[in-house]
């Protein structure tokens, strides 16, 4: 069935393969019926789900400090104006690009919140406000956050997530006020290596966050990953827009799955990051429970039976940002009943948990200082599009080569073990080829110890699929 529907979507502009389209995706949603699936929204448990929050903790960081919420005017930073507003600062500075609307002022009703439009590019004023508002909690929301904007627009991308982010930091570490710094980022960040834009930026801005713990050891630094956060979720919003307005919905593919998460436990992992932090040392926060991912396919037939409409789903393939093919060795198959995507089998092994049990707390792999600042310094003077991606990935690719020089080579193995299985390979239907330069980089970097010769055997199986 997915085949038909791949060679029909193929000319699906002309209007005549719409019949056997509608009939096709009519039979996928019966067929997903007979499953006991699309009675409810397949979001509403990660809509209605929840994380603890120890207000007692929370209050005694927040109370009578002046905050500054970068982002302030998005899904994410204006949750946590709300939430921050519980626990009784003297101060919430919001800062954004974006004009303030008139609705948002009468939802907030609060003279302790006020709003300065300001770019995370423009340094000095950046600095001014600092001076001006002398923070002490600093939570950094404001990105690029769109992973297919990101291959497009890749130099304002690069520019807004890792010198935005930089600049933020800076303005930190020179304001003797700030006692805290918070970096929202993504699960995108915890794949070993990438080549996608928004992800490569993350992951960049992770490291610069854990380098300004080490050079600010009287300030604290942490960070959170979100995953799609369904309250303002890009493929949730097209999908439902799609049901009601148009003829067709188009799916990058089947088999696409994502976790979720709502904005409220957003909120709370960034305030709960307040009270998990280290000395010298940016620790990250992520749901532990996140459950079983929502296939996109599952949410477009929903939507098409909600909204009692004969309109057929159409194939369209995986644009850039959303391309690379899932690795198998990307989670922890020691502990199968934990597995978690926001999580790499390094990070995993260093992780613990909050008393609640609820959230996962751990820290990023080693990374050479040197690499990082040389990169961020390239950056700077780039302005064209190629040129900032090459930039950027040859910087990434070196710090990755180093970092894998860092880890237990033993994780390293298993992660590969894991990753390139023939089996799996197999029944997932990609090859080691799928991955990139990524697995060849892991190979070389355990070739010359004692674990390669067990690796050398999967490597021959491996060649065949």
């Amino acid at each position: 069935m997915f085949d038909s529907i791949w060679n029909l979507s193929e000319k699906s502009k002309y209007l005549e393969n719409f019949p056997k389209l509608t009939e096709l995706t009519e039979e996928l949603v019966q067929l997903y019926k007979a499953q006991g699936r699309l009675s409810e929204d397949p979001f509403t448990s990660s809509r209605e789900r929840s994380i603890s929050l120890p207000t007692d903790l929370i209050t005694s960081k927040v109370k009578n400090k002046i905050c500054l919420v970068t982002g302030g005017l998005g899904c994410v930073g204006s949750a946590l104006i709300q939430e921050l507003i519980e626990f009784e600062p003297s101060l919430i500075v919001v800062l954004d690009i974006n004009d303030v609307e008139k609705s948002f002022y009468q939802t907030l009703q609060d003279e302790r919140v006020v709003f300065e439009k300001c770019s995370v590019l423009d340094f000095q004023a950046l600095k001014g406000l600092f001076d001006k508002y002398h923070p002490e909690l600093v939570f950094h929301t404001a990105a690029q956050r769109n992973p297919g904007l990101a291959e497009i627009q890749i130099n304002l991308s690069v520019k807004t997530n890792v010198l935005g982010t930089w600049n933020m930091l800076s303005a930190v570490k020179t304001t003797s006020s700030v006692e805290h710094f918070v970096f929202s980022s993504t699960g995108k960040a915890s794949r070993y290596y990438t080549e996608e834009i928004y992800s490569v930026t993350k992951k960049i801005c992770e490291m610069l966050v854990d380098y300004f713990s080490k050079c600010c050891p009287q300030k604290y630094f942490s960070m959170v990953r979100f995953t799609h956060i369904v309250d303002n979720s890009l493929m949730d919003i097209e999908l439902a827009n799609s049901a009601q307005n148009r003829d067709y919905i188009a799916i990058h593919s089947p088999g696409k799955f994502v976790t979720a998460q709502n904005v409220k436990e957003a909120a709370y992992l960034m305030l709960n990051a307040l009270i998990y932090a280290e000395s010298e040392k940016s620790n990250f926060l992520l749901v532990k429970n996140l459950e079983w991912p929502v296939e996109s396919l599952e949410v477009a037939l929903y939507y098409i039976e909600f909204y009692q409409r004969k309109i057929p789903i159409v194939f369209i393939g995986n644009p850039k940002g959303y391309g690379e093919k899932f690795f198998r060795g990307q989670l922890d198959w020691r502990s199968p009943g934990d597995l978690n995507l926001l999580i790499n089998v390094y990070e995993n092994r260093r992780k613990r948990l909050n008393e609640s049990n609820d959230i996962i707390i751990s820290s990023i792999i080693p990374y050479k200082d040197t690499y990082l600042l040389s990169l961020i310094e390239l950056l700077q003077n780039e302005t064209g599009e190629f040129e900032t991606k090459e930039t950027l990935i040859k910087g990434f690719k070196k710090i990755f080569i180093d970092s894998l020089e860092r880890v237990d080579k033993s994780l390293t193995l298993d992660i590969l073990k894991w990753g390139i299985d023939p089996k799996f390979l197999a029944a997932d239907k990609v090859k080691v080829s799928d991955f990139g330069e990524m697995v060849p980089l892991m190979i070389d970097s355990i070739i010359d110890t004692c674990y390669y010769g067990e690796l050398e055997i999967l490597l021959d199986q491996s060649k065949s699929i």
